[in-house]
């Protein structure tokens, strides 16, 4: 069997997720990881046994073994190791959003098509079960035209604090369900008006509210709020409802089906995202990370999620921070 040599750029808690499941991947050998901190380089490569590990995004997309790498950096330093990884020849995962500007979005993909490379966004709920089962539904008109949509995506205060430092719920979290609603609607947003409000102080206002107004009139609305008490059950309380003139989805995600009761008290275990099942990482972020392989060893353009489309849910999230931000309706 054919195996994609693969590297991840950004070893935070996150980026530790994707070394975990392509360690795991028959079809991938895990060449390389790079963190900027060696330790944590060192520590991450022993763990999952990587054959190398490198302090520098350069040395990575050019390491002759890497014909793949997953960037799992912090937004504003998405474009550089994309672009250095499109020119190296190499093909290219990145976590969602694409980018912190439309600018640098704009650059990363036309680096991505120049060099021929394959290239996709990590929107991991487009590989999610639930909101996967409800696009099938929803293309084959069980539920007539969709005319409102509303989406939470909710997490508690504490697990929030250290992500305000780089960026608002809006583009943090609310680009998830802004995404998956344009991916259900396949429609254009026509005007924004968002609202947020700063309790503690933080880097970006913790409380959010987005409304969308598309093009055939249907109504989005996206809350999140990165304020739910410390001792919330659950990691994520992220529900959608879905109305149309003919029926109803229901989307709940905040009850994961396993509830545990310990000395710390009560806990909704993550069994959807990236649980770990037999000692191996299974869940969204799996399919995700294997449908990217599988579209490299296949020579096949990622369709699931494409570019542009993440690039939109980028420039609406954007739309809804500037009307946060002014108080206006922002048109596009």
């Amino acid at each position: 069997m054919k195996r994609i040599g693969f590297a991840v750029i950004g070893l935070g808690w996150f980026g530790e997720k994707h070394v975990h499941v392509l360690s795991e991947l028959p079809n991938v050998e895990l060449v390389a990881v790079c963190s900027r901190t060696e330790s944590r380089s060192k520590e991450i490569a022993n763990k999952y046994g990587a054959k190398r590990w490198y302090t520098d995004w350069s040395k990575v997309v050019n390491d002759p073994e890497v014909e793949a790498v997953s960037v799992v950096t912090h937004v504003p330093e998405h474009k550089e190791p994309v672009i250095l990884a499109a020119e190296a020849g190499k093909h290219v995962l990145v976590e969602k959003p694409i980018a912190g500007n439309l600018k640098d979005a704009d650059e990363m993909i036309a680096a991505t098509e120049k060099n021929k490379v394959h290239f996709m966004v990590g929107h991991i709920l487009r590989f999610e079960n639930r909101y996967a089962q409800a696009k099938e539904v929803i293309d084959r008109g069980a539920i007539g035209k969709i005319v409102s949509i509303y989406a939470r995506r909710n997490i508690p205060a504490v697990f929030a604090a250290p992500h305000l430092r780089y960026g608002s719920p809006i583009l943090l979290d609310a680009i998830h369900d802004t995404d998956i609603i344009l991916w259900y609607l396949k429609d254009r947003v026509v005007s924004v008006y968002a609202t947020w409000l700063n309790v503690r102080g933080s880097p970006n206002p913790e409380i959010t509210w987005s409304v969308y107004n598309f093009s055939a009139g249907t109504k989005g609305v996206c809350e999140s709020l990165w304020f739910l008490p410390d001792n919330t059950a659950f990691a994520i309380d992220a529900k959608m409802e879905i109305l149309g003139n003919e029926g109803a989805i229901y989307i709940d995600c905040g009850d994961s089906g396993l509830e545990v009761n310990d000395k710390k008290g009560v806990k909704k275990y993550d069994t959807m995202h990236w649980p770990i099942i037999h000692g191996e990482i299974v869940g969204a972020l799996k399919e995700e990370i294997s449908y990217f392989v599988k579209c490299i060893m296949n020579d096949k353009k990622p369709s699931v999620v494409t570019p542009a489309e993440a690039r939109h849910a980028l420039e609406i999230v954007l739309a809804a921070e500037e009307s946060a931000r002014t108080g206006k309706v922002i048109t596009l």
